[in-house]
């Protein structure tokens, strides 16, 4: 579960390399975060020459999580980090590319843009 101080992993190009969550957006406080919920957080780590500042403050949607996720069929999968996409305000991507494979839950959330980037969905 993400919760405020939790420290992520950036999964796309956007410039940014880990980042610490300062809020969860449409959760219950007791419960954290789910996949694909939208998180506020704050770079930490930029590469060089990027758009990006370390101290920025941006949104991003959680793609992969250490925490176990039930589906319906009785599978459960789990990510061995917790990732994050930066997105803007029309939730578009602010990377070009998408590293590493993503919840398929995804789907049936409002991130189109996000979906057609992912290259594998589990």
């Amino acid at each position: 579960m993400i919760y405020p101080e939790s420290k992520l992993f950036v999964a796309d190009n956007s410039g940014a390399k880990k980042v610490k969550c300062i809020k969860v957006l449409k959760n219950s406080k007791s419960a954290g975060a789910k996949a694909t919920s939208i998180a506020v957080v704050s770079v930490r780590k930029v590469k060089r020459s990027k758009r990006l500042l370390k101290g920025n403050v941006c949104k991003g949607v959680l793609v992969r999580l250490k925490k176990n996720i039930q589906r319906d069929t009785g599978n459960s999968i789990k990510f061995s980090v917790n990732s994050l996409i930066l997105i803007d305000e029309k939730n578009a991507p602010l990377g070009s590319r998408i590293f590493g494979p993503i919840f398929k839950e995804i789907r049936f959330e409002n991130f189109p843009k996000v979906l057609s980037l992912a290259k594998t969905l589990l």
